[in-house]
Parts: C-alpha cells; sequence; structure tokens
C-alpha cells in the first residue's frame, strides 16, 4: 500500500494516519483470505459498500458473500492509497484497487479506483464506507 507525502501532515495526523494504514493492511490481510472474524471486528455497524457494477451491500450482505465464499479475493487483491482527507473522526482514503476475485463463480479483474471512509468509534476506527469504480482511464491530474 503506497502512501502520499507525509511532508503536508502534522505529528498528530501523521500518527493518526500509521496507525490507521496498519489497520487498513490487516483489512486487506483479511479479505484476501475471507477472514470473516476480523472483517466483522473492522466493518462498522453501518458499513456500506458499492462495488464497481453498482450492487450495494450492508455489512451483514458482505459478510455474508465472505462466509458462502460468494464473493472471494485472491492474494493479489492490493488497495493502494494515492490521497486523504481528514475531518475530525473520519478519514477518507482515495486510491485504486487492483487484483483477482470472484462473484457468483465469476472471474472478476480489479483496476478500480476506489474510496474508503473510516470513522473513529468508541471501541476504535472502523470501515464505515468503500466504494469501487471503473477506472477506463487514467485521471489527468497523474
Amino acid at each position: 500500500m503506497s502512501s502520499p507525502d507525509l511532508a503536508t501532515e502534522t505529528p498528530d495526523e501523521a500518527a493518526l494516519l500509521a496507525g490507521l494504514r496498519t489497520l487498513e493492511h490487516r483489512r486487506i490481510q483479511a479479505i484476501r483470505r475471507n477472514d470473516h472474524e476480523t472483517m466483522t471486528e473492522i466493518l462498522d455497524d453501518k458499513f456500506l459498500y458499492i462495488n464497481s457494477d453498482g450492487a450495494l451491500f450492508d455489512k451483514e450482505r458482505y459478510l455474508r458473500a465472505v462466509s458462502s465464499h460468494k464473493l472471494t479475493y485472491s492474494e493479489d487483491v492490493d488497495l493502494t492509497e494515492t490521497d486523504h482527507r481528514i475531518d475530525g473522526d473520519v478519514i477518507i482514503l482515495a486510491g485504486e484497487m487492483v487484483g483477482h476475485a470472484r462473484l457468483d463463480g465469476e472471474a472478476q479483474v480489479y483496476h478500480l479506483r476506489s474510496m474508503r471512509v473510516w470513522r473513529r468509534r468508541a471501541q476504535g476506527w472502523r470501515l464505515l464506507a468503500w466504494q469501487s469504480s471503473a477506472l477506463l482511464r487514467p485521471p489527468a491530474w497523474t
């Protein structure tokens, strides 16, 4: 997982992001292994996921897809970070998602734009929302 330049962050923000990036890495490992237990812990109860086909998943539906292996990610799945925003108890990570998966038995090849929204709760940071969008051409600003 790549990271933006830390020079523009305050020391507090840098420490906050370092901890969140560790949790994001743990989540990526969990989706590669279809680790239901870890994902249950990391996903917020109000979790919302919109995949690149526009399908909508809440926490229960997403975890059910993982548990049943209706959705399985390959070891090569990775989420990079190219940008972020910090707003109090919310952190947005933007980047790309690459790799392979199977959804309903159908092979998926990912090269997507991805946005993840993390929210601080009493029990720690939880993934509140995740959206993937087709990356049809490289953005003009890269």
